[in-house]
């Protein structure tokens, strides 16, 4: 069942406080005591970023995150996962929260959805 906070409230429009973009990044996952997991994003916003992984990382779970946004940019953040689901094809769709970045990097965030947004309207 989809709520309002993942497809807007009821006159259509999203509640989210920041912009989120569709992109296709790398990401790796470092979970305390286990390997660094590597995961997809698929989209991205200055408050989270949403993934998809082989494995389950459990709700709530805290993480540090290296994103490659390119091969001249890379961003690390720590984050909280929010929302965990499986998904059909057995892998696990991971929506998670950055509870520690930098302002120079949620700003630069910022800046890759809003281009991202402005291609996407033209």
């Amino acid at each position: 069942m989809e709520t309002g906070a993942q497809t807007g409230d009821f006159s259509g429009r999203d509640r989210r406080a920041h912009p989120r973009a569709n992109l296709d990044l790398g990401v790796n996952v470092g979970r305390e005591n286990l390997p660094v997991l590597p995961v997809t994003a698929l989209n991205l916003s200055a408050s989270g970023i949403y993934c998809v992984s082989r494995k389950s990382l459990g709700e709530l779970t805290r993480v540090e995150l290296l994103l490659r946004v390119d091969s001249d940019h890379e961003i690390s953040a720590r984050a909280v996962v929010i929302r965990e689901e499986q998904l059909a094809d057995s892998n696990y769709g991971i929506g998670m929260f950055f509870t520690s970045i930098s302002d120079e990097n949620r700003a630069f965030i910022s800046e890759i959805v809003a281009r991202a947004l402005d291609r996407a309207d033209q």
